[in-house]
């Protein structure tokens, strides 16, 4: 009895060794990314093959000059998704007024495509915690439009990204100023989804004239995948 407890001291102490070498290990910038790309590649061909239903909760407030909410608009709904689309959407509660008829909103859209391998950016490995890597982004030589500079956070275990902070410093179309924030998390099955997303920024249109300084907070939740 006493060998097979020493024996099982042994293990648990070199498990645990093993275990406190493993986070001690930091890999190379490159073998990082790597593992990434690879694993946000495997991410893409399961969100175009899953058709899923979630709760988008969406606060918009515009704001003054001096960043204090002007006017805020709270919009809940529930979103079909299906092959990385949107297939439908029911509005469950909504703080926003009704447009005349014939009235549209001016609708601002901003994608941006993102790579761990895009030969246009550095990356940069700047802090390595228990639980993730923090990569910082930013465009070699002067930003384009619609460049971005920022920082990722990777999980060290399962390589996926668990937040995403950047900034636009040349957005395009009307947006002047943008900056975004979002938040990911892995569900039961390996897969990898948004959880929030915040934005702020500023439009300028018709000359000038029109002018608004924005902020949003979106809001996921309640996923429910579909057959």
């Amino acid at each position: 009895m006493k060998i097979m407890i020493q024996l099982l001291i042994t293990f648990l102490f070199g498990f645990s060794l093993t275990q406190a070498q493993n986070k001690e290990e930091v890999l190379p910038i490159k073998e990082i990314l790597h593992r990434a790309d690879s694993v946000s590649i495997y991410q893409d061909s399961l969100l175009a093959h899953s058709k899923y239903k979630v709760r988008e909760e969406v606060i918009f407030c515009e704001l003054t000059d001096n960043g204090t909410i002007k006017n805020a608009d709270t919009i809940i709904s529930s979103v079909t998704m299906a092959d990385k689309k949107e297939a439908t959407r029911e509005v469950i509660y909504s703080t926003k007024k009704n447009k005349p008829e014939g009235k549209k909103d001016q609708k601002q859209e901003a994608e941006y495509s993102f790579s761990f391998n895009d030969p246009h950016y550095n990356f940069s490995l700047t802090e390595t915690s228990d639980s993730s890597y923090i990569i910082a982004v930013s465009p070699k030589g002067s930003p384009k439009k619609g460049d971005y500079q920022g920082t990722i956070e990777i999980d060290r275990q399962g390589y996926f990204s668990r937040a995403i902070d950047f900034d636009v410093p040349k957005p395009e179309g009307a947006l002047k100023e943008f900056s975004t924030q979002m938040s990911f998390e892995p569900l039961e099955g390996g897969l990898v989804v948004i959880r929030e997303m915040k934005m702020k920024g500023l439009v300028k249109a018709f000359l000038g004239i029109f002018k608004m300084r924005f902020s949003g907070d979106v809001k996921y939740s309640n996923y429910e995948f579909l057959k």
